[in-house]
Formats: C-alpha cells, sequence, structure tokens
C-alpha cells in the first residue's frame, strides 16, 4: 500500500523534474539556501537553542 506522499512524488514526471526554475523559484531556493547556511553557522557558534520540553518551545514560537 503506498502513501499519499510516495504517489504524490510517483505522479512527477522526469519532464518535471528536470525543468529549468523560474525566477521565483531560483529567488526562493537561494533564500531557502542562506538561511540553511546561517543557521548552521549560528549552531557551530553555539548560538542555538534548546528547548526541554515541547510546550516550552511552543510557547517561544507564539512569542516570536
Amino acid at each position: 500500500m503506498c502513501s499519499d506522499g510516495l504517489k504524490a512524488k510517483e505522479a512527477i514526471t522526469a519532464q518535471e523534474r528536470d525543468r529549468p526554475l523560474t525566477d521565483e523559484e531560483a529567488q526562493k531556493l537561494a533564500e531557502f539556501e542562506a538561511h540553511i547556511k546561517r543557521s548552521i553557522k549560528q549552531f557551530e557558534a553555539g548560538l542555538g537553542r534548546t528547548f526541554d520540553d515541547k510546550e516550552e518551545f511552543l510557547n517561544y514560537l507564539r512569542n516570536l
């Protein structure tokens, strides 16, 4: 039995996967890469934040 995610992934043809990115998609990808690189640098610098439990994490997000 296949999950819906797997079915959706299989529905994407090779032509759709190999097409060039639109300008908007390329911009979003560049922004995502920049966020990941910044996050890695912050982690390496010891600037990460940890939470004791899920509720503490969710409260932190609510207060952003």
